[in-house]
């Protein structure tokens, strides 16, 4: 049976880092996740990471294959490098090194390399501590307020309203396009996730003013869509063609960059 080679990111949380190797024999259609199956059931039993869905709807598996940030139930083993490539040359014409640290030893042409999401706390291995994600997903109010309406329809929202937020609720938080430079160096900046999701609720026809007024006077802060500096790195690595980047510069700093 053919096998793969895998080098993987370890660190058991008391802030010591190890890169170990792995060796799991592929079947065809495994994916990345398959594999940390494979060596957590048979090889090593403490290697800790997350999942829920393995079916790329709840972004648990968000982590860094190969030095770019995917969703691991997604990425299939077989076609790691084809997938990576593109995504990999985009983020390196950015000359960003902060996921491009040096691994000692890795065997690019033979191993899959594993490590955590970027940009985030690491807890144990591949888990990272996702509560300043969160924290920041509520600051921008990611859900509506409005008297409830008893009478059939509750609200109505047409076909052509419907298509103009769809892209944004797509979005399944996973984390990834944390990758973004600015979130690494500015701990307060809200965002490409958050800054999608406001656009979600600002741009929906159900919405009312003096929520879509909260949501804008939040994400128009100093740390919120005035931060970003067009890498659209996030546009590159979602998993679910979210495009955050074009959320954030194309709508909401060019409908509300005026907004008092």
């Amino acid at each position: 049976m053919e096998k793969q080679k895998f080098l993987i990111y370890r660190n058991p949380g008391d802030g010591s880092v190890r890169y170990d190797r792995f060796e799991v024999p592929i079947e065809k259609g495994m994916d990345v996740l398959d594999a940390l199956f494979y060596i957590q059931d048979h090889l090593d039993s403490t290697l800790a990471f997350r999942y829920a869905c393995r079916g790329a709807v709840c972004g648990s598996c968000g982590m860094t294959i190969n030095k770019v940030p995917m969703l691991a139930c997604k990425t299939q083993i077989s076609s790691v490098n084809e997938i990576i490539q593109p995504i990999e040359k985009f983020i390196r014409s950015k000359n960003i090194d902060f996921i491009y640290g040096d691994v000692p030893a890795w065997d690019r042409e033979h191993e899959i390399l594993i490590e955590p999401a970027p940009n985030m706390r690491v807890i144990k291995d591949l888990v990272v501590d996702l509560e300043k994600f969160w924290n920041h997903f509520r600051e921008i109010e990611p859900f509506f307020t409005r008297e409830w309406n008893y009478k059939q329809p509750e609200s109505k929202q047409s076909p052509e309203q419907m298509e103009r937020i769809e892209r944004y609720v797509y979005c399944i938080l996973c984390g990834l396009c944390w990758a973004c430079p600015v979130s690494n160096k500015n701990p307060n900046y809200l965002g490409p996730a958050q800054l999608a999701k406001a656009s979600r609720f600002v741009y929906d026809s159900r919405i009312q003013h003096e929520k879509q007024n909260s949501i804008v006077s939040r994400v128009m802060k100093e740390d919120g869509v005035p931060a970003c500096e067009r890498y659209f790195i996030c546009n590159q690595v979602c998993p679910k063609n979210v495009m955050p980047g074009t959320a954030i510069n194309q709508e909401l700093r060019k409908d509300w960059s005026k907004h008092e």
